[in-house]
C-alpha cells in the first residue's frame, strides 16, 4: 500500500500529522458550537493542546532536501555575489 516508517522519528511525525488534524477538527467543532450559542470551551482545550502537541512532533522530523534542482539558477546567477568569493 504505501511506505512504512523507515524509523522512529518518521513515526513521530506521523503522529504529530494526525495530531494537528484531530485538532483542526476539535476547533471546527468549538466553532460549531459557538455559531449554535452552546459553545464547549473543552473542544477548544483540547483542539488547541493536540495541535500543540502535533506541531512539536512533526517539527521533529527534518528531512533533507537533496541536491538542488536548479530550477531558479538564472535568480542565482542574477545575485550579486559577496566580495569573498569574487577574490578566490
Amino acid at each position: 500500500m504505501g511506505d512504512q516508517p523507515s524509523g522512529r522519528k518518521e513515526f513521530v511525525a506521523r503522529v504529530g500529522t494526525f495530531f494537528v488534524l484531530v485538532g483542526i477538527g476539535m476547533l471546527v467543532f468549538f466553532i460549531l458550537s459557538e455559531a449554535a450559542k452552546d459553545p464547549t470551551l473543552s473542544y477548544f482545550c483540547w483542539g488547541t493542546a493536540l495541535l500543540t502537541f502535533g506541531f512539536i512532533f512533526r517539527g521533529q522530523l527534518k528531512k533533507s532536501s537533496g541536491p538542488p534542482s536548479g530550477r531558479f539558477g538564472i535568480f542565482k546567477r542574477l545575485k550579486p555575489k559577496p566580495k569573498e568569493e569574487k577574490k578566490k
